[in-house]
């Protein structure tokens, strides 16, 4: 209990010498620069132009096959984002999209202690319970509403559902009840994930952005497995966690194209407390499409990956989500 206690006291006071640090920075009024669209930001100088050339300069025009590979060179990446301005969230300003996870998951769980060399200690959600490895599609959606030029306030809510019945193997048990091998078990998981926390803007140019990023997660899981038949009586599992997440994401304009915006981003995070740890990573492309001033249409697909864990002697509750996913939304 007082460890606990210690833990939430270290975590509270981290959070607010970060962010009193973050608020002290922000107290400095910053100009509007009109490549964003967003007020917080210097603005780009004006360079007084140089003497012009010499006359007896020459400009040599290149011709035949030479043409053609300088008309492919706008199309190298190397010299992407040097003149890019990639569109951000003004104060006011909602950034609101619903995604789609074309997952795979993997998980273990256990409740209760086993009988050593008869039942497995773990049940697999794969082995045991026949919880589909791949092809599963999980929607969720996201929000962002920008408060100030460098705070903003997010929520996500991310709903899912699987079902199977499976013939195991090998026998087990779960939750005091035992599982006889090869007879049919019928399976069902429910999870319900919220995420809301403050994202802090820790630098951003016409170009580029990086945020810092504090939530609260909380992730509540039922499983439920019973036999197909009826002869089994159904046991059922909640386990409910509520942890604190911390991390990083980067946002990078690479290409505007008559007025659309190509920007790739980044995001990892870790979650902990409540005698479970987590990690999340994605990594994705995003196009941009104006629809009036100051507002636009995005589309954006990458790869994701997350883990969480809560392992105790009598209490586990594992599970891997990972796989391609695409967003559709408005920075409005």
């Amino acid at each position: 209990m007082l460890r606990n206690a210690l833990k939430y006291v270290f975590v509270f006071t981290l959070m607010v010498t970060a962010f009193s640090a973050a608020a002290l920075a922000d107290s400095a009024q910053p100009t509007y620069d009109p490549c964003t669209g967003a007020a917080g930001y210097k603005a780009i100088s004006k360079v007084k132009p140089g003497p012009s050339p010499s006359p007896t300069a020459l400009k040599v025009k290149p011709w035949g096959i030479a043409s053609r590979f300088d008309a492919l060179s706008r199309y190298n990446p190397v010299n992407w984002a040097m003149d890019c301005c990639l569109p951000m969230p003004a104060k006011g300003q909602f950034l609101l999209g619903p995604r789609v996870l074309f997952g795979r998951v993997q998980g273990e769980v256990r409740r209760g202690t086993d009988i050593t060399g008869i039942q497995t200690a773990v049940v697999n959600f794969d082995d045991h319970l026949g919880f589909k490895k791949s092809g599963n599609a999980f929607w969720s959606i996201d929000a962002l509403y920008q408060i100030r030029p460098r705070w903003g306030i997010r929520y996500s809510f991310s709903p899912m559902l699987m079902e199977a019945t499976n013939s195991p193997t090998t026998a087990f048990s779960f939750a005091g009840q035992t599982f006889a091998a090869g007879t049919p078990v019928r399976s069902k998981w429910e999870r319900f994930e919220h995420r809301a926390g403050l994202v802090f803007t820790l630098s951003r140019t016409a170009y580029s952005s990086t945020n810092f990023f504090a939530e609260w997660l909380n992730v509540q899981d039922k499983l439920t497995i019973g036999g197909a038949t009826g002869i089994t009586a159904a046991v059922t599992m909640n386990d409910t966690k509520n942890l604190a997440v911390a991390g990083l994401e980067f946002d990078k304009c690479l290409k505007n194209y008559r007025g659309n915006t190509l920007a790739i981003s980044g995001r990892g995070s870790i979650a902990f407390l409540n005698d479970s740890i987590g990690y999340d990573a994605e990594a994705a492309l995003s196009y941009l499409i104006p629809i009036k001033t100051g507002r636009f249409g995005f589309i954006k697909g990458g790869y994701r990956y997350a883990y969480l864990k809560k392992d105790k002697p009598a209490r586990m509750f594992n599970t891997t989500m990972d796989g391609p996913f695409v967003q559709v939304g408005f920075l409005f």
